[in-house]
């Protein structure tokens, strides 16, 4: 296992995006630095769309994941 996790969060369905919204996932070297750039996000986007936002951090498959990095 590598180590890497990838990290995304789900909005709730908006007029917008009536199905929810799932971000592009990242590739992460590591959980603390998905909580990093988690927290680091919530924090510039404010706290209504940290509010409506279910962050997930998953286990990277492997060195060649195709997920940005």
């Amino acid at each position: 296992m590598s180590g890497r996790v990838h990290l995304a969060y789900r909005e709730p369905a908006t007029v917008f995006h009536p199905e929810g919204w799932l971000s592009p996932a990242d590739c992460l070297e590591d959980r603390a630095a998905a909580e990093r750039l988690r927290d680091a996000t919530n924090l510039l986007s404010g706290p209504d769309a940290a509010r409506r936002r279910t962050w997930h951090i998953t286990d990277c498959p492997g060195e060649d994941c195709g997920v940005r990095r």
